[in-house]
């Protein structure tokens, strides 16, 4: 196992939870990073908030890759700070300007449901539309299934979504193939990969393509579960990261994929 790659936000810590790290998980951080393993944290979070995080996780190892806006995938340097790994982000960056260029219509039909159905707020960033918040998770279903169903949506036009926030993104890019060029540019291959999530924006890298070592807490939604044992992958007992530690202690005690 030379790599974890964790979501934060309701996987390592729970919403209403202090933000701190568990004994059990920072226990088996110790041990993975002793074995020379690596960890990246795969997130929504934008790179400042991902910091401010795992500053407050306080666990006893600082994470040496950060995976943010659920795309984006930086390292840490000797000194300390952190800087874009490769020309992933640059490219990535590019090809959703291009998108969203295009993708005006898209952005109207959006409007339209903000004004018709209410308790939606779209969330602009750099002066262009960049999610959605819904005052329920019920309204958000109602949102999903209406911008999968939208006429006017280009063929690479997609979304993250986690609760009742929604990102809109290009298609190819999410916490899977981010994950899948970090292993690349790490030289990792899937069956040396272990990806814990808990919600909807986590089911791209949870299928067994990215990561062969899959698995997440019990407080994962359903969907989440199902990709997680269809993958081969582990439910734990445990809730946020004393069930992270509970999977990686159910892979290393060699019950690994088939």
């Amino acid at each position: 196992m030379r790599l974890l790659s964790t979501d934060f936000d309701g996987t390592l810590i729970g919403f209403d939870s202090d933000g701190r790290c568990s004994p059990a998980f920072a226990e088996a951080l110790v041990r993975h990073h002793g074995a020379g393993g690596r960890w990246a944290i795969n997130t929504g979070r934008t790179l400042d908030h991902a910091i401010a995080g795992f500053e407050r996780f306080d666990a006893p190892v600082t994470p040496d890759f950060l995976l943010t806006n659920e795309r984006e995938i930086y390292r840490r340097t000797p000194g300390g700070g952190w800087e874009a790994h490769g020309d992933w982000n640059a490219d990535c960056q590019r090809r959703h300007d291009d998108l969203f260029r295009i993708a005006g219509d898209m952005f109207s039909f959006v409007e339209r449901l903000k004004s018709e159905w209410g308790g939606i707020t779209v969330i602009s960033e750099g002066g262009a539309p960049a999610g959605l918040v819904t005052e329920t998770e019920e309204l958000m279903d109602r949102v999903a299934l209406a911008l999968d169903a939208a006429e006017v949506r280009p063929a690479e036009f997609g979304y993250q979504r986690n609760t009742v926030y929604l990102r809109f993104c290009h298609s190819d890019y999410h916490k899977g193939s981010a994950l899948g060029e970090l292993s690349r540019l790490e030289n990792i291959g899937p069956e040396e990969v272990f990806a814990a999530g808990d919600h909807f924006n986590d089911l791209s890298m949870l299928d067994g393509v990215y990561a062969k070592m899959t698995a997440c807490p019990a407080n994962a939604i359903d969907a989440v579960k199902e990709r997680v044992r269809g993958s081969g992958g582990y439910v734990a007992r445990g809730f946020w990261a004393d069930g992270v530690a509970e999977a990686l202690g159910h892979f290393r005690r060699g019950r690994l994929p088939s």
